[in-house]
């Protein structure tokens, strides 16, 4: 499978109240979401340095349904470095168990997802805030990981990248203002390139329990 282009949905339908256009550095073009939790898994998606690419609304499906013809539209397609691939559907937590009639509805969305991708021999995930929210943190700064990537053009990822891992592997973690103390991030950019080598899987940071700033540890991609 290979998704480039989202299927066109109208903001006047129930796919949610909030709506976001933004700017993915990780494929080049202008992404919708349509509720504040699909904009937090294209967070989790943009900055996460195991996935090589993405599309939101990817695929429209028509599945045979007590011998009636349904249609679904998966939320995210993803694929990984690795190489694997999976369909994603975004819910709450609240409407997989929920018995109210949006719930429901959603309830049923999924099951026809989870059947089109068995047959199909398609890995399927459900994520909600529980699996999208790592940690206290997180959302704010994989925030401000995306805005910095999204703005950063890489500056002189030959001469800083060697010495920044260099000086990883002797000191197994150095905090950000410790690593530009020592000259080794570029002048006036120093937060821009560590986001940088986070998302190619080059360093990874803490970003789930504390605030992302110069005290932020760093250490080598480890995964």
């Amino acid at each position: 499978m290979n998704f480039t282009t989202p299927i066109e949905i109208p903001r006047s339908t129930h796919y949610g109240n909030n709506y976001y256009a933004v700017y993915s550095s990780k494929i080049h073009r202008i992404c919708h979401f349509y509720s504040n939790l699909e904009y937090y898994n294209f967070l989790s998606l943009e900055i996460n340095p195991e996935v090589e690419k993405f599309c939101e609304q990817p695929l429209k499906i028509e599945i045979i349904q007590d011998n009636q013809l349904r249609h679904a539209i998966f939320d995210m397609w993803v694929k990984y470095r690795d190489g694997r691939e999976e369909l994603q559907e975004v819910k709450y937590n609240s409407e997989l168990q929920g018995f109210n009639e949006a719930a429901l509805r959603s309830q049923e969305q999924i099951r026809r997802e989870e059947l089109w991708c068995k047959d199909n021999n398609i890995d399927f995930v459900v994520r909600t805030e529980k699996t999208i929210i790592t940690g206290r943190f997180f959302l704010n700064n994989a925030n401000i990981i995306a805005a910095r990537l999204r703005r950063y053009t890489p500056r002189e990822e030959m001469f800083y990248n060697p010495r920044i891992i260099n000086a990883l592997k002797q000191c197994d973690k150095l905090t950000i203002e410790q690593l530009a103390h020592n000259d080794l991030l570029p002048l006036n950019f120093e937060l821009d390139h560590l986001c940088y080598m986070y998302e190619k899987g080059i360093i990874d940071m803490n970003i789930n329990s504390q605030p992302f700033s110069l005290k932020t540890e760093v250490s080598l991609w480890q995964k």
